[in-house]
């Protein structure tokens, strides 16, 4: 798990790092009108067709493609299948297909217009999609395969982090039931109802969490056993939640699954549609 998050963390400096640095190169030129824009020096290099204009469409185009197949690849070939963690795996597929379209939206320097509108859009919502199932995603609990958990398991193991808080002794007596028992949580009545309870219950965890760190404060608790409770907290609150969840979300995940993968399709026609246009007016440099 933390391996897990170390690699988000070094992804994520990547990503900023990246963006950062190609909005400072052209700020001022994205800035100015596109009319003032070709009498400027920097339109040689920032323009779609320009060096450094195309090479971000090139390079953003690339990273999408890798992203899709590396991600698809892990998950239904077979000797892959135990090639590093899904989780890692959908976290490089998540950077990749993340910052190159960012890198996109620079190549069209934010001028839409014909194909190329088509194909801005329909990346948009691809990536739109993509978050939305990165979110229910993180929400089915899952094994250190990848593979999604049954709800007996995920019983067994909030009863045992139940019993790990127990046995810690730092929370006081008096406030254990209070604070073992959580935020109140009802069953969803459908799939877009399961969506705004996990919402809910994400704000009500916090809530909870904060509480629960004032009650360790009061009662005097080091440091870093108060770090340990509320750590074993977190997670069994997840799992609670989860718990309440598991179904629609599983069902609901199956439903995305459909959906994102004919939309990539889509994106990945109108781009080769826009690049042979591209192509054929003598708009693409090669190498």
């Amino acid at each position: 798990m933390r391996s897990s998050r170390l690699f988000g963390a070094f992804l994520l400096v990547i990503w900023l790092t990246v963006a950062i640095l190609a909005v400072q190169l052209g700020a001022d030129y994205y800035r100015m009108p596109i009319a003032e824009r070709p009498f400027t020096e920097a339109h040689e290099l920032l323009k779609p067709s320009g060096l450094v204009g195309h090479g971000y469409g090139i390079a953003g185009m690339l990273m999408m493609l890798i992203g899709v197949m590396l991600y698809s690849s892990r998950k239904r070939i077979s000797f892959l299948a135990n090639a590093g963690n899904l989780g890692n795996w959908l976290q490089f597929h998540i950077f990749l297909c993340t910052l190159g379209p960012f890198l996109v939206l620079l190549h069209t320097t934010f001028k839409f217009g014909g194909i190329v509108s088509i194909a801005f859009w329909s990346m948009a919502v691809v990536v739109a999609s993509g978050v939305f199932g990165r979110y229910v995603f993180a929400r089915i609990p899952k094994a250190m395969d990848g593979s999604f958990r049954g709800l007996q398991e995920i019983t067994a193991q909030g009863r045992e982090l139940e019993a790990e808080i127990r046995a810690t002794g730092a929370v006081p007596e008096g406030q254990l039931e209070a604070v073992l028992a959580g935020p109140a949580l009802r069953s969803p009545r459908g799939t877009i109802d399961a969506l705004a309870l996990a919402v809910r219950g994400d704000l009500a965890a916090r809530l909870h969490l904060v509480r629960s760190s004032r009650t360790l404060s009061r009662a005097s608790v080091a440091p870093d056993v108060k770090r340990r409770v509320l750590g074993l907290l977190r997670n069994r609150l997840a799992l609670e939640q989860q718990s309440r969840l598991l179904l629609p979300f599983q069902r609901l995940f199956s439903y995305w699954h459909i959906l994102h993968l004919p939309l990539a399709i889509v994106l990945l026609i109108v781009t080769l549609v826009h690049v042979s246009v591209a192509f054929m007016f003598g708009y693409v440099w090669i190498f």
